[in-house]
């Protein structure tokens, strides 16, 4: 029964932010449309959306991230590293790309040579900070991303939905108690 109700929700994030691309297709909407469009098991779609998101606004960190991933599971594990270096020139604090690239390493993936220097770019240290990944950290910073487009998008219940279901991935995070504080206030003010 609570899987019908993961699929409704997910089937209601795709429409509004499909429609939500279709009425702007220069938003940022593409990234949550993307990301429910890979977990619905759709990567090459998802690359697709990414792809053309990234065309408006390339510079966006999460949309490269997201890219990296959806080649990943469509296999195309090469091309993904290009997204992953994007990534780690956009945000060189990025764990998540951090791990990825780190991974590809040690199974001797190289792909494509990145075009600037990597000498300023910091090296992957995964073995330290997570040697297999963290996958609960993966989603949560990816529903994380969906609140704040749904938040953008002025879905305040719904982002709050989200918020909560990353407190319960990360209890420790206090930027998203605060967020749910700051949406409950907007909320009462409505």
């Amino acid at each position: 029964m609570k899987r019908v109700g993961i699929e409704t929700a997910v089937d209601t994030a795709f429409d509004r932010l499909r429609t939500a691309l279709e009425k702007d297709p220069g938003s940022l909407a593409f990234v949550g449309l993307a990301h429910v469009v890979l977990e619905r098991g759709e990567p090459d779609e998802a690359v697709r959306l990414c792809r053309d998101g990234l065309l408006r606004h390339p510079n966006h960190s999460t949309g490269h991230l997201l890219l990296g991933l959806a080649l990943e599971r469509s296999g195309r594990e090469e091309d993904a590293l290009g997204a992953f270096r994007q990534v780690i020139e956009l945000d060189p604090g990025n764990r998540i790309a951090k791990t990825r690239l780190g991974e590809a390493r040690r199974k001797g993936i190289s792909g494509p040579e990145p075009e600037a220097p990597p000498a300023a770019r910091p090296l992957p240290s995964t073995e330290e900070e997570n040697p297999e990944g963290d996958l609960g950290e993966e989603i949560a910073f990816f529903t994380f991303s969906l609140a704040e487009v749904y938040e953008k998008q002025g879905f305040f219940e719904r982002a709050l939905t989200i918020y909560q279901r990353v407190l319960t991935l990360q209890p420790d995070r206090e930027d998203v108690r605060g967020r749910i504080r700051e949406l409950r206030r907007r909320m009462a003010l409505a």
